[in-house]
């Protein structure tokens, strides 16, 4: 017995389309940018770190306190650094973030050599996806906010009451599973979904 394949159509120009494209991300159907190479990643993450640690020391004032030849070219390393992210350059990003690893721990010497000193507060200082954070356990929070305006000061009892309206409950049972679970994103949305819970 013979088994006959019948033809099928020919494929429209959206499947051939498709099937072109298998495996590749097209962001226009998220908000969400393109993924980062896991060896860039693995590149820029010492890096990560090395400006996370100086920001909660300095928060965003270091480039302030050195000369403008250091700050300039700290600036045009990241410029540079981020023209190699886009184009997946791993070797780049590698030879990059050392040289900014670098610069950091130069420009933190030199500004403590000329007298500069970290911002002073009782709390904490952290830098989140480009924004300057610091919430404070005592201290005037007007003063703060006056004296460093680029930042979002809080004390830390406005964080707990903002927490527990959001994720009190929800972090209970996820740390209750995962001890180690951290909150990487928040996201607001608009919409009113009943879910008969009211």
């Amino acid at each position: 017995m013979v088994n006959k394949v019948k033809a099928g159509k020919p494929k429209s120009a959206s499947a051939k389309a498709a099937m072109a494209n298998r495996g590749k991300f097209d962001s226009k159907y998220t908000d969400y940018g393109e993924p980062i190479h896991y060896k860039v990643a693995a590149a820029v993450a010492p890096l990560s770190a090395a400006t996370a640690s100086a920001a909660t020391v300095w928060g965003d004032t270091l480039t302030d306190c050195v000369p403008p030849a250091y700050a300039l070219r700290y600036r045009e390393l990241k410029g540079e650094l981020d023209a190699a992210i886009a184009l997946d350059d791993y070797d780049a990003c590698t030879t990059l973030s050392t040289s900014m690893i670098k610069a950091l721990k130069v420009m933190n010497q030199k500004a403590r050599e000329d007298g500069f000193k970290p911002p002073q507060v009782d709390g904490h200082i952290v830098e989140w996806k480009g924004k300057i954070y610091c919430f404070l356990a005592s201290g005037d929070l007007a003063a703060v906010r006056k004296a460093r305006p680029t930042w979002a000061v809080y004390h830390l009892s406005d964080v707990c009451a903002v927490l527990s309206v959001r994720t009190d409950e929800m972090m209970a049972a996820v740390v209750d599973k995962f001890p180690s679970a951290k909150i990487v994103d928040v996201r607001l949305y608009d919409d009113e979904i009943p879910f008969g819970h009211d």
